[in-house]
């Protein structure tokens, strides 16, 4: 408990000083720091309010609170313990992976600057920076499980939905010499520096972004491969989840869809698993072909903000592709068919103005190419003049297409509206990407080993959960925050912790004063049930001890 001030009236003299209870079994154990008479007090505890202290310093703690109750919650320590067989190395790696979620950080400024200035420090008993790369070693051959057994303890403990899971993959970028492993011709040719690996991470994502299940694949691996392995182990190590989950989709990429893809995804439809995908543009144009807009149902609608609404129209059909019957759902959104409408005018128009102005051929030819104007602009020399013709009707006909997109599914029980919302839950593990990569940097990776490559991306996917529990808590409270936004609010609150002398003490005193923490930020504290940490005095240190 913390210390409170305790009066001491006399009959002529008041005095002051502070008092703390602790409970031993059945007894209250009071223990007192003497101030003095009231005068001397009232100047002893303003000083402790605000003046400098000796050997002071910054300590975080509201995030670190903050995840501790709900690595808590679902029994982060005893799991990792239970996989580890060590209290210690569970509780160095939970501490390690709260602070990674809060200071998406190397694990050495982890360890030789954070973890000095934070409320963690008295929790983690850690000898030097190599044993947290050789803690980390210990639970690379138990990832699955050990995630396996924390989603099945949230799903217990928090009111998690199983509605839809949505698999999807993104690339890692390692920072490697050798290719070996994981890594091994890994390269993305879209990648900046294009030296750089890369490993496949596939998520299976609830509908309110609970990382369910991930695991890291080597970066030269095909979708269809990793989904199929992805797919067969969690149907069979981890049946007893996955059917509890009402619908399993996979949202394949619209860029990987091609005949063999499509018939390897159609197989594991005999497990359960459906995918959506988009269609190709010069697939999708004979079914557009075969619609009327005025003839379309209303699917979807969405305010973007006052008096602005999105909608989306669609109508289901069935249509041979790829060799098998699919069901197809053509799309239509006037918006996005006034956005591209815009955007091809004002392409056009820059060509336009580039041959105005005189510039080079090849200058020209390059922007025609730029902006996919090659079968609608054709740039000619006549007598050493510069023209421009125009196929009007090109733009007519990309223009009558645009604001159409088309869905298709092998999953037959599915109605117009569910293949759009399903389709648009993509955004779900998107956004979970998105959160990774920038939010909580898990790239590039600059671990040598492979196993440290896949143990620290599923930490990190790890801190995500503890971080997707936490923003589900809060929906459920009123309290919406977008990933980065909640990850600066938690992070926010802070306290300043030091060493207090005075003549008329006989011992130092060990102050914590923390800063007030802002509204949003005590509100959830007070959603979950945290007591917002107040002005406390840690400990009396004898005055002739120095420093810790």
């Amino acid at each position: 408990m913390s210390w409170n001030v305790h009066i001491i009236q006399r009959k002529t003299k008041t005095y002051v000083s502070l008092k703390k209870n602790t409970r031993v079994g059945k007894k209250i154990i009071s223990d007192y720091i003497y101030l003095g008479p009231a005068i001397d007090a009232v100047k002893i505890l303003t000083e402790l309010q605000v003046k400098p202290l000796i050997d002071e310093r910054e300590i975080s703690y509201s995030g670190e609170m903050i995840l501790e109750k709900i690595a808590d919650s679902i029994g982060l320590t005893g799991v990792l313990e239970k996989h580890t067989g060590d209290d210690r190395v569970a509780r160095v790696l939970r501490n390690i992976i709260i602070l990674r979620t809060i200071f998406p950080e190397s694990k050495r400024k982890l360890v030789e600057v954070r973890l000095k200035h934070s409320v963690l420090k008295d929790s983690t008993e850690l000898k030097y920076l190599g044993e947290v790369y050789r803690f980390m070693d210990k639970i690379c051959n138990n990832l699955d499980d050990i995630t396996y057994d924390l989603v099945k303890n949230a799903i217990k403990n928090h009111p998690i939905g199983l509605k839809y899971l949505i698999i999807d993959a993104t690339r890692i970028k390692i920072w490697k010499d050798k290719e070996t492993g994981l890594v091994r011709f890994g390269y993305s040719s879209r990648n900046e520096l294009k030296s750089l690996p890369q490993v496949n991470l596939v998520l299976g994502v609830s509908e309110q972004h609970i990382p369910l299940f991930a695991k890291v694949y080597p970066g030269n691996m095909q979708d269809v491969k990793m989904f199929d392995d992805f797919i067969h182990r969690i149907n069979t190590r981890y049946k007893s989840l996955t059917e509890k989950i009402k619908e399993k989709f996979i949202i394949f990429d619209q860029g990987n869809v091609n005949k063999d893809n499509i018939k390897y995804l159609r197989k594991l439809q005999e497990q359960g698993i459906y995918f959506v995908s988009m269609m190709k543009t010069n697939s999708a144009r004979r079914f557009i072909e075969k619609v009327d807009i005025s003839s379309m149902p209303l699917i979807y609608s969405h305010e973007k903000s006052e008096n602005v609404r999105t909608e989306i129209y669609g109508k289901i059909i069935k249509g041979v592709l790829y060799g098998k019957q699919s069901r197809v759902l053509i799309c239509y959104n006037p918006d996005l068919m006034e956005q591209k409408c815009k955007t091809l005018d004002r392409r056009v128009n820059a060509v336009r103005q580039a041959v105005k102005s005189e510039k080079k051929e090849d200058e020209v030819r390059w922007l025609i190419s730029k902006y996919n104007l090659k079968r609608i602009l054709k740039y000619t020399e006549n007598k050493g003049k510069s023209e421009l013709q125009t196929d009007y009707n090109e733009i007519k006909s990309r223009k009558d297409r645009y604001g159409f997109f088309v869905l298709f599914t092998g999953h037959s029980g599915l109605s117009a509206e569910e293949v759009l919302a399903i389709y648009k839950s993509r955004g779900v593990v998107e956004e979970g990407f998105r959160a990774l990569k920038s939010d909580m940097a898990i790239d590039p990776v600059y671990h040598s080993k492979d196993m440290r490559i896949e143990t620290h991306t599923v930490m990190v996917v790890l801190g995500y959960l503890l971080m997707s529990i936490l923003r589900a808590i809060l929906a459920r409270e009123g309290i919406e925050h977008s990933f980065g936004g909640l990850s600066e609010t938690i992070r926010s609150g802070n306290a300043v912790e030091g060493f207090y002398e005075h003549e008329r003490l006989k011992n130092r005193l060990h102050i914590w004063r923390p800063i007030k923490p802002e509204p949003d930020l005590e509100a959830i504290f007070r959603a979950l049930g945290i007591k917002v940490p107040l002005f406390d005095v840690k400990e009396v240190v004898p005055t002739n001890s120095g420093a810790c």
